[in-house]
């Protein structure tokens, strides 16, 4: 895992800023909100977030951990340390059975490491390795 250097973040502020932030969530087809925030070891009080923005051709679909690191990585952020995921149904009720998809798991695994913190709203704090213990690793 990339390592974190104080201040380490608040799992609940991480959590809250991956709720405000799937609000904005454009989610016409599955109509789940999903809100994400994300910490680099570069700046670990920064907080990225993204949203999932659905699209009517579903592999074009953009799910929020991946927005939300792309908008680190667009920073200048290289380590991910923490990702905070959340999930409301369209009536606002959290939904508590979502984990990262593979896509997901890899990207994360591209900037992070086994020991990278997931945290899920309603399940607790994995490690990626927890969901991937055996990432697509690319040596040039």
């Amino acid at each position: 895992m990339a390592e974190i250097t104080p201040p380490y973040p608040d799992p609940d502020s991480l959590l809250a800023e991956a709720r405000a932030v799937a609000a904005h969530a454009h989610a016409p087809y599955s109509r789940w909100h999903v809100g994400a925030a994300a910490v680099f070891a570069e700046a670990p009080g920064v907080v990225h977030r993204g949203a999932n923005v659905e699209n009517g051709s579903f592999g074009l679909t953009i799910c929020a951990e991946r927005a939300a690191i792309c908008a680190g990585v667009a920073a200048g952020h290289r380590r991910l340390g923490w990702i905070a995921l959340t999930c409301r149904d369209a009536d606002g009720r959290p939904v508590d059975a979502i984990v990262p998809c593979g896509a997901c798991l890899q990207v994360i695994a591209e900037f992070g490491g086994p020991d990278t913190a997931i945290l899920i709203d309603g399940r607790g704090t994995f490690r990626l390795a927890d969901f991937l213990p055996r990432p697509f690793e690319f040596t040039p």
